[in-house]
């Protein structure tokens, strides 16, 4: 029996940020954010995505030096397996908050290639996919 997120997996191919938004909406469902949660997925060469998802529940509001040194530890792990792409999900208005922006800027690093995205959901239950791009995680 193959699972919702292994058939999103086994069909999705990530080659632009609008893909990659896409991509996350599908990912992280439509059940809403009750907690803050960090995904961390890693795509091969030709933009597929490896079979595993990575989820992180629970990250504080505001990353510490030591949650960002145990992340980068973890991606220190699996690299030449290919490229990470992020994602911090949490419950709350759809708004870049400060506390997004942090998170942003601590892991911006560590995905060399598109921004880490926020996902929340709007007043009316929609998954809304907002990328933290280098220039607006700086900014507080």
């Amino acid at each position: 029996m193959t699972t919702p997120t292994a058939q999103i997996l086994a069909n999705a191919t990530v080659r632009t940020e609008q893909d990659l938004v896409q991509f996350w909406a599908a990912l992280v469902g439509g059940d809403g954010f009750d907690r803050r949660t960090l995904w961390l997925v890693i795509l091969d060469d030709d933009g597929r995505p490896a079979p595993t998802v990575v989820p992180v529940d629970d990250v504080p509001a505001a990353p510490s030096a030591a949650d960002v040194d145990a992340f980068g530890q973890l991606l220190r792990h699996l690299e030449g397996f290919g490229l990470p792409v992020l994602l911090l999900s949490r419950p709350g208005p759809p708004s870049v908050q400060v506390h997004d922006r942090q998170w942003g800027r601590a892991l911006a690093g560590f995905a060399p290639r598109w921004p880490i995205h926020l996902a929340t959901q709007d007043a009316s239950g929609r998954r809304v996919v907002t990328p933290l791009p280098p220039e607006r995680a700086v900014r507080d």
